[in-house]
């Protein structure tokens, strides 16, 4: 299961499409509460997440701090150089900016989806 922490209703409902359409089974970030708990409650396999939320990055590190073998994806505006370099340096498994996401969003819910 990949926990989706995404604020944008709009991009939230392509990845649940693209979900739907792969077979992937999500479940979505609380609102107003970390979703780094709730996906460590969870026992989710991945995290796709939306690295321009404020606060995003922080609860990366908190969950890969809490259950290191969580894959999480992050994606960005490709603006974002600074907080793409921070995020590879926090040890996320991909990060990708928002059209490269969108691009490809199905290969990338399957790479997360699938078995370590």
């Amino acid at each position: 299961m990949i926990l989706v922490a995404v604020r944008d209703l709009m991009f939230g409902s392509k990845i649940d499409a693209a979900a739907k359409s792969a077979g992937i089974e999500l479940a979505w970030a609380p609102r107003g509460a970390p979703w780094s708990a709730a996906a460590v409650e969870r026992k989710v396999t991945a995290v796709l997440v939306d690295l321009g939320d404020p606060g995003a990055l922080e609860e990366a590190r908190a969950l890969l701090a809490a259950a290191p073998a969580t894959r999480v994806v992050g994606f960005l505006g490709h603006l974002r150089t600074d907080l793409m370099e921070e995020a590879h340096t926090a040890g996320l498994a991909e990060v990708l900016t928002r059209g490269q996401l969108a691009a490809s969003l199905g290969d990338v819910l399957r790479r997360a989806a699938a078995p370590r």
